[in-house]
């Protein structure tokens, strides 16, 4: 009878050891968060970094497609917790996408405005969306 007590004792024990350090899995999934948000950041950034113009077309759709995987990887860590910021930036990646796309290099001068429109759109989703992570992911 004494042996099982102490096995129920040694249960119990396992079971709340293993809840107490489960929830310790928020900081790495804290710092998961963090560094997509991080990785997102940067792929953005560089995608602004390349203004359009009709040289870069095809760079610059390259830029698009590496934000979006990015923003996918990021929206996988979230928790549905910034599902409408990161919908609206995907909307605008999205259709800065498809604007570089119908400008091609040869009507990118009559494309631009809607470029530079689209990319301001993507541009301003973003700020929101990097609003919301600042009390997630503070940097400093």
């Amino acid at each position: 009878m004494r042996h099982r007590t102490l096995s129920r004792t040694a249960a119990t024990v396992a079971v709340s050891t293993t809840l107490v350090l489960g929830g310790c899995a928020t900081a790495p999934a804290t710092q998961d968060l963090c560094s997509n948000a991080k990785n997102l950041t940067t792929a953005v950034e560089e995608m602004r970094a390349l203004k359009p113009d009709g040289a870069k077309i095809d760079a610059l759709t390259a830029k698009v497609d590496a934000a979006l995987a990015r923003l996918d990887q990021f929206q996988a860590v979230t928790e549905g917790r910034f599902d409408s910021a990161v919908s609206t930036l995907r909307a605008n990646l999205d259709s800065f996408r498809q604007a570089l796309a119908a400008a091609g290099n040869d009507a990118f001068t009559a494309a631009a405005p809607q470029l530079t429109s689209s990319l301001k759109d993507v541009s301003s989703a973003y700020a929101a969306l990097n609003e919301s992570l600042a009390t997630q992911c503070p940097t400093g």
